[in-house]
């Protein structure tokens, strides 16, 4: 069994992939080898072989033999999945997290629309994709689920990867809309409004999944 330090090295090298990735740093296709981040890392070969491996087993990357690990383009079906995926599991635990919702959990949801309209000029692509990533991952954490929670993070964090392969295709990917769901849902949380928030929900999800798949069509 490897010990804390190598599993603490190796978790490392994740993260730091999947940020190279999602930061277009890494793009879609790109072959890398065990040797490259042995070197760039600055590591030994043991964490670095494991955070590969793990990679592989998520579908982050794949092995191709005597080249090294290629980095898997997501495609128009995977990001229908993951819509999918995430229909079902926001959507059914809307109702627990609005039965649970309090005054303070509503002000935190209150707290991230309005860091998204309050970034003005220091607004990126990028500020206001993980704006839009941790509003539904804290609402989903109402519902007190863990399993769906760390799902829900995994997806997203897939969603990150192709929302980072298409950025780099055409910079225009995520629009803005004139009618803000986030805003739409907690108003209607406020007024108890369990319906009205279950279908801004669902439009919000389905506006994601069509603005990846225009993205897609290139």
């Amino acid at each position: 069994m490897a010990d804390d330090k190598t599993c603490s090295l190796k978790d490392f090298v994740y993260k730091q992939i999947i940020e190279m990735i999602c930061r277009g740093t890494l793009t879609a296709d790109t072959i890398i080898t065990e040797n490259q981040m042995i070197e760039h890392f600055k590591m030994s070969k043991s964490p670095v072989r494991e955070a590969l491996l793990q990679l592989c087993n998520e579908n982050v990357v794949k092995n191709i033999p005597r080249r090294g690990y290629q980095v898997v383009r997501i495609s128009s079906r995977d990001i229908q999945d993951l819509i999918e995926l995430r229909l079902y599991l926001e959507l059914s635990s809307l109702p627990k997290a609005t039965s649970q919702m309090t005054s303070e959990r509503l002000l935190q949801l209150k707290d991230l629309n309005h860091r998204r309209l309050s970034e003005g000029s220091a607004k990126t692509i990028w500020t206001a994709w993980n704006n839009n990533m941790d509003f539904h991952l804290t609402l989903t954490s109402f519902a007190e689920n863990e399993l769906v929670a760390s799902v829900l993070e995994t997806a997203l964090s897939t969603c990150t990867r192709a929302y980072a392969q298409l950025y780099n295709l055409r910079s225009s990917v995520i629009a803005h809309t004139s009618v803000n769901y986030h805003d739409r849902i907690v108003e209607a949380l406020e007024q108890h409004n369990v319906y009205e928030a279950y279908e801004y929900l669902k439009k919000d999800i389905l506006f994601m999944e069509q603005e990846l798949l225009n993205a897609s069509i290139i």
